[in-house]
């Protein structure tokens, strides 16, 4: 998987009109402060930005 893709297994879920909350594993909740310490977003935006910019490179690994 060395091919720059984050290669996640397929799924689906509906999409939400409004705000949704998910929750972090420690380890990715870290990740972002330390990105927020860097930055004058809140944690909520940075978070935001990351996934957004993330989609492009996503590769769905379905079962057949």
């Amino acid at each position: 998987m060395k091919d720059g893709k984050i290669h996640i297994p397929g799924r689906k879920k509906q999409p939400v009109e409004n705000q949704a909350v998910i929750r972090l594993s420690p380890e990715a909740y870290n990740a972002l402060v330390e990105i927020y310490n860097e930055s004058t977003l809140s944690m909520k935006e940075l978070a935001s930005i990351i996934i957004l910019q993330s989609v492009d490179r996503i590769v769905y690994d379905k079962e057949d």
